[in-house]
């Protein structure tokens, strides 16, 4: 009779050392899943953020006919020379003027004045002749949490950058230099 209840005792402890087996497991892959989604809606949320603010320089661009020095009057807290602009944010998204050393985000616009014929050289279908400057902008949103150094200009090719885009204002009538 001893010998019974030993052997039902050791299949119900193989049986609840493999139960506690799957539940770890299956708790192991919840907690990938629970990180894995964590970190797409901050980058999601990231995204976001970066399209928004470049649709405001974009916009700012345009209305300031691509002249940066209208821009950097918009946002007082960027940081400007003549040809770019540069607008620091905190964690939360939120415009940083004191100190660049706890930003989390970096935007920068860089301007540049071109033929307009080169620019909109894809125009030449519709029988239109160009002259005069276009002005020409790039706009990056980069992620620089990672980073001690401020980026002053936009990386050729980073993992960091966030969102990109060009964005360019016709300025008819002005001769190029």
């Amino acid at each position: 009779m001893n010998e019974k209840n030993n052997a039902r005792s050791s299949l119900f402890l193989m049986e609840l050392i493999i139960a506690v087996f799957f539940f770890s497991l299956a708790a192991a892959v919840c907690i990938r899943l629970f990180a894995s989604a964590h970190l797409t809606a901050e980058k999601t949320t990231n995204l976001s953020h970066a399209t928004v603010w470049s649709q405001n320089l974009a916009e700012a661009f345009y209305a300031g006919k691509g002249d940066i020095s209208g821009i950097s009057q918009i946002y007082t807290t960027a940081y400007s020379t003549p040809d770019t602009v540069i607008l620091f944010f905190d964690k939360n998204w939120n415009l940083y003027g004191e100190s660049t050393t706890d930003a989390s985000y970096e935007a920068i616009l860089t301007a540049s004045k071109r033929k307009a014929s080169d620019v909109y050289s894809d125009v030449t279908d519709y029988n239109t002749e160009l002259k005069g400057d276009a002005m020409v902008g790039d706009i990056a949103i980069i992620d620089i949490r990672n980073t001690s150094d401020v980026i002053s200009s936009i990386p050729k090719d980073s993992k960091d950058i966030i969102f990109s885009c060009s964005v360019d204002y016709y300025g008819a009538g002005k001769e190029a230099e």
